[in-house]
């Protein structure tokens, strides 16, 4: 009874994932408020039967959780009476209140074994520093005289993340003020766990000690581009749902640019690789890289990407004959 309850839960928040995914600001449209109030009164229906239900000790925290969230709908959900000028505006409101209610029933999930994807709204100044990381990482990489710079250089940078974590673990104060500080580039669910910020940096040092230079700057690449570009076109045009709220178009889009940006920057590393070989360096990295993103879901992609992606095009590079 408890395992079957929960699965049931994780289901309905998968199907509130997706309700709410779509209220966002790249893909809403005039006539999406009537669909949406429609999915969103239904999964409030499907809640409040299932809180209904007598609860295993157990799962009672869980069972709190989708009450809380339930009575969140019932009470916050935009009214038909709102007008076409601010339906957009309540909209993405009410998508942003619903956020911390949806936080808390991933966490408790969590604890019982069940993943189900963050919330992860547009936020184009994230993606602006997703690729200005990426191309300054690739900068300094292209720039250093020597691979064995890169680990000097990604020491310090490692060790200021990591202790960032551990204070905000000790201390709930300054774990507001650091998540102030990043909140404008922050995704909702970084509040509680490790940040993609410090999982990006632990692959930077942990690329640093291949001291492999081309696939390296690649599988930075890959992410800095192939990542962003998926969440534009995923949230913007995505139709097709694949994995972990993921979507075929994001995902194609994250292969396609991906692929481009791996072609220059093997070409930034090695002038002479020729287009075939560069082409299957970016290639292979682009494709392992997008099947990273599709399936992370227990680990951050801001780690398992550049790791897996860089890694595919050495293995590439070496079969080429340019490694």
């Amino acid at each position: 009874m408890q395992h079957a309850l929960a699965d049931e839960s994780g289901r309905l928040v998968i199907e509130l994932h997706r309700a709410l995914s779509e209220i966002d600001t790249a893909r809403w449209h005039a006539g999406a408020a009537d669909a949406a109030r429609l999915k969103l009164r239904a999964i409030e229906v499907k809640v409040a039967h299932l809180t209904s239900l007598t609860w295993p000790e157990k799962t009672a925290a869980l069972r709190a959780k989708l009450a809380d969230a339930g009575a969140a709908l019932a009470e916050r959900l935009p009214g038909e009476d709102i007008t076409a000028a601010n339906a957009r505006a309540r909209w993405i409101a009410f998508r942003k209140s619903m956020t911390p209610s949806y936080e808390a029933l991933q966490t408790t999930l969590r604890q019982l074994e069940i993943h189900v994807p963050s919330l992860r709204p547009t936020n184009h100044r994230r993606s602006f520093f997703h690729v200005l990381s990426a191309v300054s990482c690739i900068g300094i990489l292209w720039a250093v005289p020597e691979p064995a710079w890169a680990i000097a250089i990604a020491i310090p940078f490692l060790i200021w993340a990591w202790t960032m974590e551990i204070g905000r673990r000790c201390s709930d104060r300054w774990n507001e003020i650091i998540m102030r500080w990043f909140a404008p580039v922050a995704h909702p669910h970084e509040y509680r766990r490790v940040n993609s910020a410090t999982w990006y940096l632990t692959a930077i040092f942990a690329l640093s000690l291949t001291q492999a230079p081309l696939p390296c700057a690649v599988g930075l690449a890959v992410l800095g581009v192939g990542d962003p570009v998926a969440g534009f076109i995923g949230r913007r045009w995505g139709r097709l749902r694949l994995l972990h709220g993921r979507t075929l178009e994001g995902t194609l889009a994250f292969f396609g640019s991906a692929t481009l940006a791996g072609v220059a920057t093997a070409y930034a590393f090695l002038p002479t690789i020729g287009l075939g070989a560069a082409v299957a360096v970016a290639t292979a990295g682009a494709l392992v890289g997008a099947l990273a993103e599709l399936f992370s879901l227990r680990v951050d992609d801001n780690l398992s990407i550049p790791l897996s992606a860089s890694g595919a095009a050495a293995l590439a590079a070496w079969a080429v004959g340019v490694l």
